[in-house]
C-alpha cells in the first residue's frame, strides 16, 4: 500500500480507538515499527494525532476533533436540540446533555444545568470514556459488534470507579440490556455519586449520531425503577430532536448538512 493509504488508515485506527502506540499501528498495516513511527509523525505534523511525551503513546489530535464534530453535525445537533434540551432540563429540574462518539470516548457538545440546589455541573466539552457512560453505551449499543469490537481490540476497559463495569462479557451484556429496553443507564461507573440515563439520537438511514443524556446525583437516582420515568421523558424528547435532524427543511430557516 501507498504511504499515503497507510497514513489514512493511521487516522481511521485512531478515529476508532482514540489511542494508538507504535506497535499497535505496525501490528494492524502490517508494517515495520520505524514506518509506523514516521506515518504517526507525519500525523502528528499535521494535526490529526498528539503525542504528550516522547515515546509515550498518541491520541487524536485537533484536526481529528474537527473532522468527528464536522461529521457529527454538531451545529445541527445543537440547533436541534438547544432549545428541546433546556426546556428538559427545567422541565425535569436536572441536568440534560448532548454528547457525540469521539473513538472510545464521548464528548459532549451541549449542556444545560438543572434548577436544583444540589445537581450536576455542565458537561459541556467533556471526554468521558464509553464504556462507562450511559451516553457512550447508547451510541455503542446502535454500531455493529464488529464496529465495537474494532474500538476495543485487547478488551481492556478502564475502571473509572469500582462501580464501573470493566470486564468485557459484562460490557457485552450491558450493551444487549441496552439495546433490548432501548436507553443506556449507569449507577457512579464514571464518576462516584453520579448515575445517568441517555437515549441515541439517529440519522434517517437509523446510524447513531449522537445521545441525549439526563444527568442525577445518585441520591435521587439509584436503581433501574427510579431511571424509567427519567428514560420515558427523555425518549419523548429524543423522538422530537431526531424528526428534527431527519427533517427535509431547513432548521431557522437555514440549509444545513
Amino acid at each position: 500500500m501507498s504511504s499515503a493509504e497507510n497514513a489514512l488508515l493511521v487516522v481511521q485506527l485512531m478515529s476508532q480507538r482514540g489511542q494508538l502506540s507504535v506497535r499497535e499501528v505496525a501490528h494492524e498495516l502490517g508494517v515495520a515499527d520505524s514506518t509506523a513511527h514516521r506515518l504517526l509523525s507525519a500525523c502528528r505534523r499535521v494535526g490529526f494525532v498528539r503525542q504528550e511525551s516522547v515515546g509515550g503513546a498518541y491520541f487524536a489530535g485537533p484536526a481529528l476533533h474537527e473532522m468527528a464534530l464536522a461529521a457529527s453535525g454538531a451545529p445541527r445537533l445543537r440547533e436541534a436540540t438547544g432549545v428541546l434540551a433546556l426546556q428538559t432540563a427545567q422541565e425535569l429540574s436536572e441536568t440534560v446533555s448532548v454528547a457525540i462518539l469521539e473513538g472510545r470516548q464521548c464528548r459532549f457538545v451541549e449542556s444545560f444545568e438543572g434548577n436544583r440546589p444540589i445537581r450536576v455541573s455542565s458537561l459541556l466539552g467533556q471526554l468521558h470514556p464509553a464504556h462507562a457512560s450511559s451516553a457512550g453505551r447508547a451510541i455503542l449499543a446502535r454500531l455493529g459488534s464488529d464496529d465495537v469490537a474494532r474500538r476495543y481490540p485487547t478488551k481492556m476497559l478502564e475502571r473509572r470507579t469500582d462501580r464501573t463495569i470493566a470486564e468485557w462479557a459484562a460490557f457485552e451484556a450491558e450493551l444487549d440490556r441496552t439495546r433490548n429496553r432501548g436507553w443506556a443507564v449507569e449507577f457512579g461507573e464514571v464518576e462516584a455519586g453520579i448515575a445517568s440515563v441517555s437515549h441515541v439520537l439517529t440519522d434517517s438511514t437509523g446510524q447513531p449520531k449522537a445521545a441525549m443524556c439526563v444527568s442525577v446525583p445518585m441520591s435521587r437516582l439509584t436503581t433501574g425503577k427510579d431511571a424509567l420515568p427519567l428514560a420515558n421523558a427523555l425518549g419523548s424528547v429524543a423522538a422530537q430532536v431526531q424528526s428534527l435532524l431527519r427533517a427535509s427543511v431547513p432548521l431557522n430557516g437555514v440549509a444545513l448538512s
